[in-house]
């Protein structure tokens, strides 16, 4: 592929988005890819957010080694991707960000930033109830993103 310009590959280590990063390297043979896994940080929970005024000492501690060990989780699912996008034949590069407010923002905003080809990103399967109540990441990335974004459908069902 001669645009050297990413894919973004969303991953969570889900079944839907490994089939979503193997269709990538499908249809892009060869592409530089950033495979991004979207990190809930506890401390973006309206709960951290309501009852953190005023923790301190052990209980503080104890947060803090808890964000650490997500942090941690977090960088071996995206890297846990990046090794699979290699093997299918895309150079590949590990990203980590942290969600907002709507999960999906952090990476509108790096498709930008990297001036990103395409976002790929499998559906989680959210029932419609729930994706009307709590937002479908998938649906969020189609609905605000400006650049192009594929989302490959489940097989099978």
């Amino acid at each position: 592929m001669s645009d050297r310009r990413p894919l973004v590959i969303c991953y969570d280590g889900s079944p839907e988005a490994r089939a979503a990063l193997q269709e990538a390297a499908r249809l892009f043979p060869g592409a530089r890819a950033l495979v991004v896994h979207v990190w809930q940080s506890i401390q973006s929970s309206a709960a951290f957010r309501y009852s953190a005024a005023g923790i301190t000492g052990a209980l503080a501690d104890a947060m803090d080694e808890l964000e650490a060990a997500g942090a941690e989780a977090a960088q071996k699912v995206a890297d846990e991707g990046a090794r699979l996008g290699a093997e299918a034949g895309l150079d590949t590069e590990a990203r980590v960000v942290r969600a907002g407010e709507r999960v999906w923002s952090p990476v509108v905003e790096l498709l930008d930033r990297e001036d990103a080809l395409v976002a790929v990103v499998g559906p989680r399967g959210l029932g419609m109830m729930q994706s009307t109540v709590i937002g479908g990441f998938s649906g969020g990335l189609v609905h605000n993103a400006r650049r192009p974004v594929l989302v490959v459908p489940r097989t099978g069902r």
